[in-house]
């Protein structure tokens, strides 16, 4: 893929996404993953969590609803992540 900037008249390449949160399976192919950024309770007493994929995507899931979730995006376990740090601007 090539991408024309703006005011130029040359070609750049665009990189490709990097495979973020994914593994290879023993066959050789890309497997999606989830990473659980963290797990937080409301104020009701259900239980939430912070869940990033493949693409580097931050969803919330309910406890209860988390199965049908991974299921939904062929996961068969949930890895440990980490949040990402933003620097404040000034």
């Amino acid at each position: 893929m090539y991408d024309i900037p703006s005011g130029g008249g040359c070609f750049c390449p665009v990189q490709p996404p990097v495979c973020y949160g994914t593994g290879l399976t023993e066959e050789g192919e890309w497997m999606p993953s989830l990473e659980v950024i963290s797990k937080e309770k409301n104020g009701f007493g259900d239980t939430y969590y912070y869940i990033r994929d493949q693409n580097g995507v931050t969803i919330q899931v309910y406890e209860g609803d988390l199965e049908a979730f991974m299921k939904k995006k062929g996961v068969l376990e949930l890895k440990e992540g980490v949040s990402f740090l933003y620097p404040k601007k000034n």
